[in-house]
């Protein structure tokens, strides 16, 4: 298999939605007559027992989408009012098991120390249907899409029911221009927290369970 890498800046708005406004949304005039992508994903986080990843600021994600593996890693960046810039390096894999050398190239792979890779492991899944639809608007071109499922740690669930609006070029303007006119008819709100910290915030509640 031919890999695929790939670095970028990652900027996105993240808003919650709530379930029963999911229809007003699909049928939102600014998305009439656009194509629209409906997959299934699975994501696999990963980090060590200590939570060595976390403590740098930094996310491991295995994504199968349709029959592929994606290994994903996130770190830096900044949040604030919902706006979420980090950086991301992605790249094909094999399967499901991580393939660490091919972070080689990538501005963290010295964290990946042989003692790291060992101690790797599946910390908590986020698995969703994400529904897209890809927008050209006057400042830029934004992907906006639906994710409806869950955060797995364990026995423990907490819904996914949220909206992204991913910045493919132009101005980050138009990701708050694009929300300001989806909330006149749907309600959104910022969400500051990403997948990723929500999993993590299960996974501490899980532990604390398990130690009482």
């Amino acid at each position: 298999m031919e890999s695929i890498y790939l670095m970028h800046t990652e900027i996105e708005l993240k808003l919650l939605i709530n379930k029963a406004d999911i229809p007003a949304l699909m049928n939102h005039p600014l998305l009439n007559g656009i194509n629209s992508e409906r997959k299934s994903l699975r994501n696999i986080y990963l980090d060590t027992p200590d939570l060595t990843l976390v403590k740098q600021k930094m996310a491991f994600r295995m994504r199968l989408v349709d029959s592929l593996w994606i290994q994903t890693v996130k770190g830096g960046g900044k949040v604030e009012g919902g706006l979420h810039q980090r950086n991301e390096w992605e790249v094909e894999v094999e399967g499901e098991k991580p393939d660490f050398e091919k972070l080689a190239q990538s501005p963290w792979y010295s964290v990946f120390t042989p003692e790291v890779q060992d101690a790797m492991m599946p910390v908590f899944e986020t698995n969703f249907w994400r529904t897209t639809w890809l927008l050209e608007l006057p400042r830029g071109v934004v992907e906006l899409a639906l994710d409806v499922g869950e955060i797995q740690v364990s026995n423990l669930t907490e819904p996914i029911c949220e909206v992204e609006l991913e910045l493919k070029s132009g101005e980050p303007e138009a990701l708050f221009e694009l929300a300001e006119l989806l909330n006149k008819t749907v309600t959104l709100q910022t969400e500051d927290k990403s997948k990723a910290e929500r999993g993590y915030a299960l996974f501490a509640k899980s532990k604390s369970l398990k130690s009482v």
